[in-house]
């Protein structure tokens, strides 16, 4: 008789395993993307309740992103605003295009006095 039992346990264990794979394949069919095996499970045990909860943290999440995008604004804002007290008449330049501009010729500028006082230095070093 244990024979019997565990054959009969494996042939269970087989059709368990094939149902279960046939179910995973028509949702996967169905869904056209991969499910996780609960999935068709949970769905039909989903009670009000817990809808209302999941729509409540949706849109606390979605609060949050707006939240984040007007930090990330206000962050932009005050690093445009330094950047426009760090570069001559970066107040008067119009737009960002126009801060831009005078961010990049304020750099060249600075690169070629780095320059000049370079090979300042090296002429009256040589001199010596």
């Amino acid at each position: 008789m244990g024979h019997d039992d565990k054959d009969l346990q494996q042939t269970l264990g087989d059709l368990s395993t094939n149902l279960l794979w046939k179910k995973v394949m028509e949702v996967q069919a169905e869904g056209g993307q991969k499910h996780h095996l609960n999935s068709a499970i949970m769905k039909t045990k989903r009670n009000p309740k817990r809808n209302k909860t999941l729509k409540m943290i949706k849109r606390r999440r979605a609060r949050r992103v707006g939240q984040e995008g007007s930090r990330r604004s206000t962050m932009v804002e005050k690093k445009v605003r330094t950047l426009k007290k760090l570069i001559p008449n970066g107040d008067s330049t119009v737009g960002l295009d126009g801060l831009f501009k005078e961010t990049a010729e304020y750099i060249s500028n600075l690169q070629m006095r780095v320059s000049i006082m370079k090979a300042v230095v090296n002429a009256l070093s040589n001199s010596e």
